[in-house]
């Protein structure tokens, strides 16, 4: 490895000069390790390294807490685990509110090679800062209030009113949100009037800005949402949140008796006044009765 080093850059560098050098390229993260790229593309959106929580938890010495076997089953698909009843997983899944990792559509050699970044990355954090790889995350400053600009744009965006710059897919074409002022979404993939609650501001816009799930992945895979359209979504979803109570369903089936009794009541009223001054007999009775008294008359 050395020699091709120093082929390359054809420099004669003495062997013990580049482990130096090389040691000191990695500790300041100049060399990519084979699973970074990975992770920057398909883990990012919901996780860190040392940064804190975000949609999902902090990596950092996960290896500490699960075994190997664990975590590269549950990167493959934490679903299946979920469904088999891991405790660790359904705990996982409960203390995220419901949130579940996909599935992964990597390779097992390429989880192998994310799960050894983080165990590299995290050990990197912790020769550099102490014994906790638990980096110091500074609190994030109070996102301003949405405007009503931004959720009336979000709004737009969301179903399709406003084309997104880039010309992805409006997000109606999969999703319903619970609102009447918007016209009824698709059903392909989640339902999400509730989701700024579930996930906070910074969830939601990192799953926005950088999602992590297949579909989405392949659907805005060259049509990226802009830093403005994500802000506006964001918007809109707080806001279709903060309403979720005005939009629920409620039960009008009290109500609806109710008003069928009044009206039932009013309808045999009405009738009764209006036949009270019908005619009490047969018609046919009355020519019965002038018939026989014509001929009864003629007799006399």
């Amino acid at each position: 490895m050395f020699s091709g080093f120093s082929e390359q850059w054809r420099i004669p560098v003495p062997g013990t000069l580049l482990l130096v050098v090389s040691m000191a390229m990695l500790s300041d993260g100049w060399a990519q390790q084979p699973g970074e790229q990975l992770f920057q593309t398909t883990c990012v959106a919901c996780h860190t390294i040392g940064g804190g929580r975000l949609v999902g938890p902090d990596l950092a010495d996960v290896h500490e807490s699960r075994s190997q076997e664990w975590l590269e089953q549950f990167v493959q698909s934490s679903q299946t685990m979920i469904k088999n009843g891991d405790s660790e997983a359904v705990a996982l899944a409960a203390e995220y509110n419901g949130i579940v990792m996909p599935d992964a559509l990597i390779s097992e050699q390429q989880i192998r090679d994310v799960l050894n970044y983080i165990r590299v990355r995290s050990a990197g954090l912790k020769s550099a800062g102490g014994e906790s790889a638990t980096v110091a995350v500074q609190p994030a400053p109070a996102a301003a209030p949405a405007s009503p600009e931004d959720i009336k744009a979000g709004l737009a965006m969301f179903q399709g009113a406003i084309r997104f710059e880039n010309g992805g897919a409006a997000c109606n074409a999969c999703h319903d949100v619970r609102n009447d002022a918007v016209i009824g979404g698709g059903i392909l993939a989640a339902e999400l009037t509730t989701v700024f609650a579930r996930m906070g501001g910074a969830g939601v816009k990192a799953i926005l800005g950088q999602a992590p799930f297949p579909v989405m992945q392949a659907a805005y895979a060259d049509k990226p949402l802009t830093d403005e359209e994500v802000t506006a979504l964001v918007a809109f979803l707080e806001y279709a949140n903060s309403e979720e109570y005005n939009q629920l369903p409620r039960d009008y089936g009290i109500g609806l008796f109710l008003s069928g009794a009044v009206g039932a009541a009013i309808l045999f009223l009405f009738f009764g006044i209006f036949w009270r001054g019908r005619k009490t007999g047969s018609v046919n009775q009355e020519i019965y009765d002038r018939q026989v008294t014509s001929v009864v008359e003629d007799r006399v």
